[in-house]
């Protein structure tokens, strides 16, 4: 098939070749001349011989000035801004140090010099940028659209005509005034021609033929595969296919000669540019989707769903914003176009070498569509002056297509008339086994019905799940553990009555089993039932397997061991509970033992260190007499100067130590301590939590302006202990306290009597750095603390969470990082 493609692909791309050669290609015998200096000499130059002339080079240009040729006639002649080379824009031109941007109006000037010319003659204009006025030895010619000095006067339009003339004398002075206001670029941007008034209409016409038959070509194919989409919506490759041609063929009526202008003479300047970039646009992620859809294994999808969202991005900015704001976005996107092309060209050499159907026809046609894109592209941006070729690479391409989808139309029915013939065979042949297939169903059925009384009537609970762990089939059993309906079960993924670790680990016994096809017993499995409680089970797993043995699903026994692990946990919490509290009395004997012998030596430092410090102030006036009359000297290996301010630090240093180990050695002690006395006062919640809050005012008012308290009127009275709950509160207040990152976060405090719960409430609320979800659940145990470095030893809130429950109460933390922390006690009022 390849070959027969290739070969009439070849051939008609040679007759068209042929073709283009013969009406649109005119061959001129001798090289024209350049404008220089704003001046074309043609006086050697005989247009019937020589044919027509690009009126090319360099034009004298004004810029800011609309002059009319009355202006050349005065004494004083306009100010020159300089020369100007034309086809090209006045965008970077340097203008008194200042480089041109596209916004702006000018006048071009250009003086032909012309041999003895009897014949009329005819200039041939195709746009300009955006507006202009054409003069002739002083005489108004031509124009398109209104050329004005700014926005509000300017209006744009595209207009390519052919104007004819019979010159007077052998001397012509063409004069453009040229606005653009509109576009990001402005100028004299095409190349006009000059010549025989019967050439240049020979030529238009020769276009316009060529255009018409191009339109009707691509017209035609993008109607015929669009129909093909309509009767088989599964290619849709006929749709992108058809919409690309629909796309190719609003563009060439919008570049070039711009045709749609002459069938739409009032179309407004804006919709014709739309559709030129949109045309643009649209047509690169078109062209991806199609080639995607004949080659899915070679594109990657990742590289489609980045050129898709990009051309529908772009084409939304020419949707959505003026021409003077969308055109910038082209440069953007034939950088894109090219990289597209680069990534075409990869993707089709691989398909070729992997001998896809279609892939080496699609290369060529790709080829010369790449080389005319990138040839037009270049054009516009004036690097090279060729002229537009994307209509033709364009044909070439959509034709190379069309000729391959067409043979890979035949190519189906083909197989679909083969397929058809083998299906009717087939059908002859199984017509009388499916006979006895029907009554060999007939029993099995008779016989799953037994096997299904058998296995509805058991204690346990049978499953089947298929691959992916869908239950298929299950006993009544089932439905009682989990709650669920047969009808909610039934299809119901394993995963839906199970937590997540419980999942991993059906996933790893089944993947297991569907490896080594051995059967597996686990034990001790998660489930989770419909209103929320857990069930424990254990079970078997086998593979079940097709008659080729293939496998098809998992089957097995489920036994509900909730009970069983209910009475085995009980038991293992009765002996945590025991070692715990045999190590609770261990560690109160070493805490004590440690206690004494730690406060007797720090007892030592703190009473003598002060005692230190008053001998060296007393020392100190004596020194420094020394020191002024002999000069520095040396104390305890460093000067006398550096040691006269670090000793008093350092003394302030040793008493604060010996504070932080009396405080740590208190805060071991109050851990230990099991018993909590005098639990039998009766406590005025809000006169306690007034007293801890006297107690650290000063460190409330360094660490925040910002502090509240509410105290809930006529509280009930506690049973309890006034001096520890007092320690709680304290304890509470300067976590949040030393959480605070700076002085303007606040603290709140409130007090209430929850009458239905029969408990009082106190709400300890902070704006401080919050606390990480993982550090949350540990923030009670003891010796954990966030704060190791600034002295934290971590066993307050293990203290105060002892406290809380002595008192049969409980503490809870709600946190967030960057929010803060709120902690609240529960404390219940016990009838006396």
């Amino acid at each position: 098939m390849r070959s027969s493609v290739l070969k009439y692909f070849s051939a008609l791309t040679i007759l068209f070749l042929v073709f283009l050669a013969a009406c649109n290609y005119h061959i001129q015998k001798k090289i024209p001349p350049k404008a220089i200096k704003g001046v074309l000499d043609l006086t050697d130059w005989d247009f019937r011989r020589d044919g027509r002339v690009d009126l090319s080079g360099e034009y004298a240009f004004y810029w800011k000035q609309h002059l009319n040729p009355s202006d050349f006639s005065k004494p004083i002649l306009p100010q020159k801004t300089g020369f100007i080379r034309v086809p090209g824009y006045w965008n970077g031109y340097e203008v008194n140090g200042e480089t041109l941007h596209g916004y702006g109006y000018a006048t071009y000037r250009l003086k032909i010099l012309l041999n003895a010319q009897k014949e009329t003659l005819a200039f041939k204009f195709l746009t300009m940028g955006t507006a202009y006025t054409f003069f002739l030895n002083g005489q108004k010619i031509s124009s398109a659209g209104t050329a004005g000095n700014d926005r509000e006067t300017t209006h744009p339009r595209y207009f390519p005509q052919v104007v004819e003339f019979k010159p007077e004398t052998n001397q012509m002075d063409v004069i453009f005034q040229v606005s653009n206001f509109h576009h990001r670029r402005g100028g004299l941007w095409e190349v006009i021609h000059l010549g025989e008034e019967k050439e240049i209409q020979k030529i238009r016409e020769e276009r316009l033929c060529f255009a018409l038959i191009l339109f009707g070509s691509i017209f035609i194919m993008a109607l015929y595969h669009l129909c093909l989409f309509a009767l088989r919506k599964t290619d849709r490759s006929f749709l992108y296919f058809g919409v690309f041609c629909f796309l190719i063929m609003l563009r060439l009526l919008t570049t070039g000669e711009r045709y749609i202008v002459y069938f739409f003479p009032n179309i407004p300047w804006e919709i014709v540019i739309k559709t030129e970039y949109l045309s643009f646009y649209l047509s690169v992620p078109f062209l991806v989707l199609f080639a995607q859809s004949l080659f899915p294994q070679e594109i990657s999808k990742r590289i489609l769903n980045l050129i898709v969202p990009i051309g529908i991005a772009f084409s939304c900015s020419v949707i959505f914003t003026p021409a003077r704001i969308f055109s910038y976005t082209l440069q953007p996107f034939q950088i894109i176009t090219i990289l597209t092309i680069m990534y075409g060209f990869y993707v089709l050499i691989v398909a070729s070498i992997r001998k896809r159907t279609g892939a080496f026809v699609f290369l060529l046609g790709f080829i010369v569509l790449a080389l005319s894109a990138i040839n037009d592209m270049l054009y516009v941006e004036k690097i090279i002056q060729t002229g537009y070729f994307a209509p033709f690479g364009v044909f070439i391409f959509i034709f190379s297509q069309a000729l391959l989808l067409s043979f890979r139309l035949t190519h189906a029915f083909e197989i679909a008339e083969r397929q058809y013939k083998e299906l009717k065979d087939t059908y002859q042949a199984y017509r009388g086994e499916i006979i006895d297939r029907v009554q060999a169903e007939a029993d099995l059925r008779a016989s799953e019905e037994k096997y299904r009384a058998i296995l509805h009537g058991m204690a346990d609970i049978y499953y089947e799940v298929d691959l992916v762990g869908n239950l298929t089939f299950f006993n009544e059993p089932l439905c009682e553990m989990l709650g669920y309906s047969r009808d909610e079960l039934s299809g119901m993924n394993n995963r839906q009555f199970m937590t997540e670790e419980t999942g991993m680990r059906v996933y790893e016994t089944f993947n297991k089993v569907y490896q080594t096809g051995e059967p597996s017993k686990t034990y001790d499995w998660e489930a989770i039932t419909k209103d929320g409680s857990k069930r424990y089970v254990e079970l078997s797993v086998s593979l079940i397997q097709d008659a080729e043995g293939r496998p098809v699903g998992f089957r097995g026994i489920t036994h509900d061991i909730t009970n069983r692990k209910q009475a085995e946990d009980q038991v293992r919490l009765h002996q945590e509970q025991l070692f715990q509290a045999s190590k609770m009395v261990a560690l109160g004997t070493l805490v004590s033992g440690v206690a004494h012998e730690v406060n007797n030596p720090n007892s030592f430092i703190r009473l003598n260190t002060p005692t230190l410090l008053e001998a060296w102030e007393s020392a100190t006036p004596i020194l420094d007499e020394y020191y002024r009359e002999n000069g520095d000297f040396i104390l305890g290996g460093m000067n006398y100067s550096e040691m006269r301010e670090k000793i008093p630090v350092l003394f302030s240093g040793i008493l604060d130590g010996s504070e932080r180990i009396k405080q740590i050695v208190e805060d071991l002690k109050n851990f230990v301590r099991k018993d909590i006395s005098g639990m039998t006062q009766s406590v005025n919640v809000n006169d306690v939590l007034l007293s801890a809050i006297s107690l650290i005012s000063n460190m409330i008012k360094k660490s925040t302006h910002r502090f509240s308290v509410e105290y809930a009127m006529d509280l009930p009275v506690l049973t309890g202990q006034a001096q520890r709950l007092e320690q709680v509160f304290i304890n509470l207040i300067q976590n949040a306290c030393q959480a605070l990152p700076d002085s303007e976060k606040g603290i709140f405090v409130s007090t209430y009597w929850d009458e239905a719960n029969n408990d009082i409430r106190i709400k300890i609320q902070d704006q401080g750095v919050g606390i990480s979800p993982e550090s949350l659940p540990q923030i009670t145990d003891p010796f954990f603390s966030t704060k190791h470095d600034s002295g934290g030893v971590g066993l307050g809130l293990s203290i105060s969470s002892r406290i809380v429950e002595a008192h049969d109460g409980r503490l809870t933390f709600i946190s967030e990082v960057g929010e803060g922390t709120t902690a609240e006690v529960f404390l219940p009022v016990k009838e006396k």
